[in-house]
């Protein structure tokens, strides 16, 4: 019995490390796509010359081209921010599902 509580509080404390790996990821996503709405929304607002970094040099390029790279990159991590938060949920449950295991093989070893 003993044995096998140690293997869930080893499985659980490895979830919660990837759920702390995907959480951190999440929240990286989510500034990076705050950042190009706020890149789109200043493109929109630009007179002139617009220009695009590229490696380690500036290019001018037309802003529609640079408004549809940036909302295609905006789509693209959007897509991969709810596939990460789908996971999270996943493992979210499994843990609290562990967790509850955890509890009752306690309980049962005290009542014993």
């Amino acid at each position: 019995m003993e044995n096998k509580l140690n293997e869930e509080l080893n499985e659980l404390n490895v979830l919660q490390q990837r759920l702390h790996i995907f959480d951190t990821q999440s929240r990286q996503l989510q500034l990076n796509i705050k950042e190009i709405d706020t890149s789109i929304n200043e493109t929109k607002k630009a007179k002139g010359m617009v220009y695009s970094i590229i490696g380690s040099i500036m290019i001018p390029k037309d802003s529609k081209t640079i408004i549809s790279e940036l909302e295609d990159q905006k789509s693209k991590m959007s897509n991969h921010l709810k596939i990460l938060n789908d996971q999270i949920s996943k493992l979210s449950k499994k843990s609290s599902e562990i967790q509850d295991r955890i509890q009752e093989s306690i309980k049962d070893e005290k009542s014993k």
